[in-house]
């Protein structure tokens, strides 16, 4: 049993400083794709048979899975490069180009005429979207005291139960499938949009999410802030342009930005000071508490009268507008290595040898499960009623309670909207106002090991739904087992996702971090991949021998994995933990200042680097000197 060593707060105290403003321009970043992603589910059944790629019906949820798996897959080669990219050209560049890539690949997936076309406009989205590693990055740089990051980071499932509002709904009642007659568009619609859905019976709904996409993307150009610590101080034209319409149109004044404040020139020379005496030591004291765009962990020790070495590459690397934080190949080379043969600089060092590595791996688990839910379960419930129609016109199910089990009970594509939508509001009540209060009173492992505890129990009970479709049996039932199934899933998920991502933030070094973001959704990527593939030839399998349940009690037992994994995870330190980037900035600052000390031939080339010859220009924010 964890003892639970967290500082209660009070909603008040939790909620003081809280980065609003960025976090709800986040939010409809995010918003649009888990509704990308959730308005295939109530349609891809019948999208599948319709290609009649399918030899039979019990062989649908295997061509599904090919669906799934192939977006996975392409998520798991690009992922990581994505999480290389945002650390090399910055977030910002990152997201605008994966809501893009999304776009595309939606229209290619609603003008898709067969199977193939599907499959490529699937791969395609997994291969130009990294936004959700991303996404965790920008988030845990927005957010940086521990009072607020679980809040903070519970608004990726919350903007994913939105979308699994939005999503199913759009997608159950804008596609209209070829197999069944009686679905056709209302009469109102334009003639050119029913010529439309009547050639393409699935283009509806990827153009209506594709549209969201787009203000997605128009938010992000124009009031999205960069937060890569080097990349915030470059000009945004699109920032710039949305703080012009804030004065035009709102008459509200935007904040000052970064680029916008006025540069001081101070001119170095090799044998005269870099700053006056007096004015040196005075901008590093008035510092202290007047500065808008630093934190206190940025601001530079007293200085002696004259600058030393040490000192001068210090301050050039605080306030300097273009520190160079890369690890030169020479570096590279001269790092040491760790005990498991890996450079202890490298990435896969960080990632597998490290105490991030259990909560990647719990995050891996728990991603192939639930993708395996979420994609199978409105194809389960699509599958018609396995029945044998009697002579007096009643009907007799086949399956026999409680081995023999096979098909579904036929929902239609509205009815499974309707019953994901619905439970994604309760997602929504769940994190607004249930997370807040139990994050408050318990600490990450002991709420992810309680809640994940209840996933079995929702696995066993799901094939069992079809021995709700006797006839002795009041239909209202069926609805109410089935939103009691759905509605744990989402109490579960949204409660215990965000203590995982939370987990990986805060034991990933803060120079790998958007890495190690990238990584960990390439990880997750990799499991929805196996998952589909898996699942989807086993589901097949299940259905044409009367087994239905198996395919459904293995991820009950995949489920556990995840939970006994979860013990190996070291516990946060709640006590110790203030603004986790500003400690971290701190330690790498105390860590400069030891290996500059150290007076090697190595750093006394990095000095030259940045100190330049005789006479280098060095950009420092006016607030900070006091020129005489």
């Amino acid at each position: 049993m964890v003892q639970s060593n967290k500082v209660r707060l009070t909603f008040k105290e939790q909620m003081d400083g809280f980065p609003w403003t960025q976090l709800m321009i986040i939010s409809l970043v995010r918003f649009s794709e888990p509704i990308a992603f959730t308005s295939l589910f109530p349609y891809v059944y019948f999208m599948v048979n319709d290609f009649h790629i399918a030899p039979n019906e019990a062989q649908v949820s295997k061509y599904s899975g090919y669906l799934s798996s192939s977006f996975a897959l392409c998520q798991v080669l690009s992922s990581f490069q994505w999480g290389k990219f945002a650390d090399k050209n910055g977030r910002k560049p990152a997201l605008c180009f994966g809501l893009i890539g999304t776009s595309v690949s939606l229209l290619v997936l609603g003008f898709s005429t067969n199977f193939y076309q599907a499959l490529l406009a699937r791969s395609m989205m997994g291969l130009l979207n990294g936004n959700v590693g991303v996404l965790r990055t920008v988030i845990g740089e927005i957010a940086t005291q521990r009072k607020h990051q679980a809040l903070a980071f519970s608004t990726m499932p919350l903007l994913w139960q939105f979308g699994c509002v939005i999503g199913p709904m759009i997608g159950g009642y804008l596609a209209y499938p070829l197999a069944d007659p009686s679905r056709n568009p209302p009469t109102w619609f334009p003639v050119f949009i029913l010529k439309l859905v009547k050639k393409y019976p699935y283009c509806l709904p990827n153009i209506v999410v594709c549209c969201l996409l787009l203000l997605g993307l128009v938010n992000a150009i124009l009031f999205l802030e960069e937060t890569h610590p080097i990349h915030k101080y470059r000009k945004d034209y699109g920032v710039e342009f949305g703080d012009m319409l804030k004065r035009k149109l709102l008459c509200i004044k935007p904040k000052e930005r970064p680029w916008n404040i006025q540069t001081a020139t101070v001119t170095s020379d090799e044998h005269t000071h870099l700053l006056e005496p007096e004015t040196a030591t005075q901008a590093v004291n008035d510092d202290e508490d007047t500065d808008t765009y630093y934190s206190d962990s940025d601001s530079v020790p007293s200085l002696e009268h004259v600058l030393t070495r040490r000192e001068s590459v210090a301050l050039i690397r605080t306030y300097s507008l273009r520190e160079n934080t890369d690890i030169t190949e020479q570096e590279e080379q001269d790092a040491p290595i760790a005990s498991d043969g890996c450079k202890d600089s490298g990435i896969w060092h960080q990632i597998f040898h490290t105490k991030v590595f259990y909560p990647i791996s719990v995050n891996f688990i728990m991603s192939l499960h639930l993708i395996v839910y979420d994609e199978f379960l409105p194809v389960f419930l699509a599958y018609d009623l396995a029945v044998k129609h009697l002579p007096d016109g009643s009907t007799k199910l086949l399956s026999k309670f409680p081995w023999k089990i096979s098909g579904g009970i036929g929902f239609k594509p509205e009815q499974t909207g309707t019953l994901l939508s619905t439970t994604g509001m309760f997602g929504c009540f769940v994190v607004i106002f249930i997370f807040p209060i139990i994050d408050r009173a318990f600490d990450c492992l002991t709420i992810f090991r309680k809640f994940v505890q209840l996933y079995p129990i929702m696995y066993i009970l799901v094939p069992y739904v079809i021995f709700l479709q006797k006839d002795s049996v009041p239909k209202w039932i069926t609805p109410i087992y089935l939103y009691f199934i759905t509605g744990l899933k989402t109490l579960v998920g949204a409660v215990s996702f965000p203590q995982i991502m939370l987990l990986i933030h805060n034991t990933s070094p803060l120079k790998y971090r958007a890495v190690i973001n990238g990584a960990t959704i390439s990880c997750s990527a990799a499991a929805r991949f196996i998952g589909p593939l898996i699942w989807g030839w086993l589901m097949s399998w299940s259905q044409q021998n009367d087994v239905a349940w198996l395919s459904w009690w293995s991820l009950g037992g995949i489920s556990l994995i995840a939970l006994y994994q979860s013990y190996k995870i070291d516990p946060i330190d709640e006590d110790s933990f203030g603004n986790t980037d500003s400690t971290a900035s701190t330690n790498d600052n105390h860590d400069n200042f030891s290996q500059l000390e150290a007076g090697t031939s190595k750093n006394k080339k990095r000095s030259l680097m940045y100190m330049g010859n005789r006479s280098r220009r060095v950009s420092l924010p006016t607030s900070r000197l006091s020129t005489n």
